[in-house]
């Protein structure tokens, strides 16, 4: 198996000052034998269920992870194609983005849950640098939609791991 085909979302248990924690980290196996957890790479910790599964409801998200989310909304999706089209069509206002994990075609509205956040757009129609705001009330484990399409994103996971330089061989 590649390391590009190990999933992104892993849970680790840990103790920490003597506690055992379950964290829900946007990292994969082997990255977090190889470095140990960051802690911008965990999403948040839980207390797992009566058979020790994840329990949604006891989900704490960390802060840390927020605004690395946040850090990468507005260094890198601010100056997307898509974003930039659809900035283009809306003058001062605010372009909200949603969930990719929401399905959007049975007609059906987006609830807070759903909603990534936002950013401003100007008089130009133009994303303001540095204006994403995220909204709390965003779930990144809905009990309807399950997991967030966020922590199925490659491009965010590259972009919070990435790959130190190759070094060349010598003598080539």
């Amino acid at each position: 198996m590649a390391q590009s085909d190990l999933p992104l979302l892993n849970v680790f248990e840990v103790e920490l000052e003597g506690v055992h924690r379950h964290l829900v980290c946007f990292l994969d196996v082997v990255l977090a034998g190889a470095v140990g957890i960051e802690a911008q790479s965990v999403v948040g910790q839980f207390e797992p269920g009566e058979t020790g599964d994840f329990d949604p409801e006891t989900f704490e998200l960390n802060p840390g992870f927020v605004e690395i989310f946040v850090q990468y909304m507005n260094e890198v999706t601010a100056t997307t194609p898509e974003i930039v089209q659809d900035a283009s069509e809306l003058t001062s206002a605010w372009l909200y983005l949603l969930d990719p994990r929401f399905p959007g075609d049975d007609g059906q509205e987006p609830t807070a849950s759903d909603v990534l956040g936002c950013f401003a757009v100007d008089d130009s129609g133009q994303v303001v640098p540095g204006s994403f705001q995220y909204n709390r009330d965003h779930l990144w484990f809905d009990p309807v939609h399950g997991v967030s399409g966020v922590l199925a994103d490659r491009a965010f996971y590259d972009w919070l791991h990435p790959l130190p330089p190759r070094r060349e061989p010598e003598g080539t």
